[in-house]
Formats: structure tokens, sequence, C-alpha cells
């Protein structure tokens, strides 16, 4: 089945989303970064956890894709978490 270009593509849209929950849960005092990366590690056989991922890419870079995202589609579905706006800069 062919896919048609969408903002964001799939998977970049799709990383950005689960760094984005990651970021989520840490302000919301469910876990530590490390154990955000853990759980996606052991729990559903990622290759990297959500900070790992973030390391990598950095927070411009995510946030970046999701303002985007959120200029596209509008709503909160894409609104980028405080835990990313702190660590922007």
């Amino acid at each position: 089945m062919a896919l048609t270009d969408t903002p964001g593509l799939i998977v970049t849209r799709t990383l950005a989303m689960l760094i984005n929950e990651a970021a989520d849960a840490i302000t919301q005092g469910v876990c530590s970064s490390e154990a955000a990366d853990s759980a996606m590690k052991l729990g559903v056989n990622y290759p990297q956890g959500p900070f790992e991922w973030l390391e990598a890419w950095g927070v411009p870079g995510v946030v970046g894709v999701l303002d985007a995202l959120d200029a596209y589609y509008r709503g909160e579905r894409y609104r980028v978490s405080p835990w990313l706006s702190r660590h922007q800069h």
C-alpha cells in the first residue's frame, strides 16, 4: 500500500511524539528519563529509548517538528511538552 506524503512523515512524527510523551511523563512525575528509556527498550523492544533518541536528535529538532505539525494540524495533539520547552536552549 502506497502512502501519500504527509507533514512530518511517519517515522519522524512518531519519534517526535514518543519523545514528547516521555517528556510529559517526566513533567507529571511518572518516571525518570532513564526509566522511560528502559521501559521502551525492554517493554516494547525499541532499539533506543525516547531520551536516547532525543540526545542524538537534539531538543531544537524535535521541537521544530512538533511546532510544524501543530501549525499544520492545529489542536493539542502536537503541543510541545513543557519539559522540552524548558530544555530547548
